[in-house]
């Protein structure tokens, strides 16, 4: 019976974190999906040698009804003279005894248990995926949804964010989106999908249709639709009858706010974006930079140049790096063509099966992450002279001592991966309750991020404060300044990777701590961090 428990009138659960919760792996790294991609082709050879056996079995049978139908029909026909034949007799007791006997063992016999076993044992080694990714995947899709204000339509006809991809999804799949959207308390996209469902569903499946009736009357009432809430639930009436308890609990429930405000006749997929940055939270600030509604006006980018970069090295005056400035307050620029493929290659070779799921610093130490989805690995610099000589450019770019940073960071963020709004540096509870790995070098002064891969859709590095938005390009990195001169973190330095539409992203992290670079970026004789907060503060006011 639908509606058990009057789940129509519980809250939703509040959830920890924007689609949160998730603990998936495969669908957020396009290098673990084509790892277990190659085992589905084990698992449907299995699958037709199980068909193929079973089709021999089948096949036998139906050969002997026939033979049996056809000697039981042929003795009707003579009647009782039949057995004046001590042939007949002979057929019939072997029939009833040999004959049978072979019907009976072979049906009993589990005919293709061995390509079965094969295929269990495959599902169930610890890097198949399992319910929880295929929860993330649909946590993903709704990522992309939400992020870049996609329309349930459009991707159900398979189009994202302008680009066919000739997949269509059919009404059960949109009402899986839905309910895990309402579940999330996103109950516009959640309407916006059971709408489609309904349009995709027809009147085929009477089940499915009350299933996607009581969902809606759901999120309906989530929206303060009260008055659709009623016609919903009336056409729910006719489909699927519900008990008389629940019935006068509804009655009661829309009486009660049938005259309260409603929501507008025509609801939006996605809400207005507010016209004040202030109001917004770090979140939606990132995520409107990533869709390009929060960008730099051309005033702000009329003093950023593009140049080649000598100051830092005198090897620089014979092979001058391309940059290209982004902001010069922080400072953020990107070099273009400062890394090769055939570093890359060797990258790639240096990672494969070393990357698992990407943690953050948590309150106990590090820990999967639930707005981080993606997979990563650590390599010293030691492991090849390759990251040797990416770090020697890197000091040449930065013009800062790299003896001391961080370990190699690769990462791969697969289809909605993303890393959502966060700041390098670490804070100073991180060192307060030895969080940090090696203390005594600081904090991370800079970072330089490097892209190892293009994407086709999605996937930029949002910096929400500064209003730019990185896409990825192959072949280039980012550089940016996490501290500010005084030492203090710099909040402004503020970003995120945003969600992969379609494609596979690669990158490299350099951090670069701050032990010994006194020199290099030497501190200034008062705090600027202050003046900066002051900002801040005052453009959140």
């Amino acid at each position: 019976m639908l509606f058990a428990g009057l789940w129509l009138f519980l809250p939703l659960a509040l959830v920890l974190f924007f689609f949160g919760g998730i603990n998936a792996e495969f669908y957020s790294s396009i290098h673990e999906m084509t790892r277990v991609y190659k085992y589905e082709e084990k698992m449907l050879l299995h699958m037709q040698k199980f068909i193929a056996d079973n089709e021999s079995k089948l096949d036998f049978l139906k050969a002997r009804l026939s033979e049996f139908e056809s000697e039981r029909n042929e003795a009707q026909q003579w009647g009782v003279t039949y057995f004046d034949s001590p042939l007949n007799k002979y057929l019939l007791t072997k029939r009833l005894t040999l004959d049978w006997e072979r019907v009976e063992n072979l049906v009993a016999t589990a005919t293709g248990e061995k390509p079965l076993n094969r295929l269990r044992k495959l599902r169930g080694r610890n890097y198949m995926p399992d319910e929880k990714e295929l929860e993330g995947a649909l946590d993903g899709l709704l990522r992309l949804q939400y992020v870049y204000r996609l329309e349930a339509r459009h991707i159900a006809a398979g189009v994202l964010d302008g680009v066919d991809y000739g997949v269509q999804l059919n009404s059960q799949h949109c009402f899986d989106i839905a309910r895990l959207a309402l579940r999330d308390n996103h109950p516009r996209l959640a309407h916006s999908w059971l709408l489609e469902a309904q349009k995709r569903l027809g009147d085929q499946n009477q089940e499915l249709k009350a299933e996607i009736l009581a969902l809606l009357v759901k999120a309906k009432v989530e929206l303060n639709d009260y008055r659709g809430v009623n016609s919903t639930y009336q056409k729910l009436l006719s489909i699927q009858p519900v008990s008389v308890e629940y019935k006068q609990n509804y009655n009661n429930f829309i009486s009660k706010h049938l005259d309260e405000k409603q929501s507008p006749a025509t609801l939006e997929e996605h809400a207005p974006i507010p016209s004040d940055p202030s109001v917004m939270s770090d979140f939606d600030i990132y995520r409107f930079t990533c869709s390009g509604h929060i960008k730099k006006t051309a005033r702000e980018e009329r003093h950023l140049r593009c140049g080649y970069l000598t100051e830092t090295h005198p090897f620089l005056n014979l092979a001058p790096l391309k940059v290209e400035e982004l902001n010069h307050n922080p400072l953020l620029v990107l070099y273009h063509d400062v890394i090769y493929q055939s570093e890359i290659d060797v990258i790639r070779n240096l990672t494969e099966n070393e990357i698992s799921r990407a943690t953050v610093i948590g309150a106990k130490g590090s820990e999967v992450s639930k707005v981080r989805t993606s997979q990563f690995t650590f390599i010293p610099k030691t492991r090849h002279k390759v990251l040797q000589t990416i770090d020697q450019r890197v000091a040449d770019m930065s013009n800062l001592n790299m003896d001391y940073a961080e370990l190699h960071q690769f990462a791969n963020y697969g289809i909605g991966g993303h890393y959502a709004q966060h700041n390098d540096w670490f804070g100073q509870d991180a060192f307060d309750n030895e969080l940090v790995s090696s203390p005594e070098m600081g904090n991370r002064i800079a970072t330089v991020l490097f892209y190892l891969s293009d994407v086709a859709q999605g996937g930029g590095t949002a910096f929400p404060h500064l209003k730019q938005l990185l896409q990825p390009k192959k072949y280039a990195a980012a550089f940016w300044h996490n501290l500010h001169a005084s030492g203090v973190g710099d909040l402004r330095t503020l970003h995120g990777a945003c969600p992969i539409i379609a494609g596979s992203k690669w990158v490299q992290n350099r951090w670069i701590r701050e032990f010994i670079q006194a020199d290099r970026r030497p501190c200034e004789l008062w705090d600027d961090s202050q003046i900066v907060l002051r900002e801040i503060l005052a453009k959140m006011q």
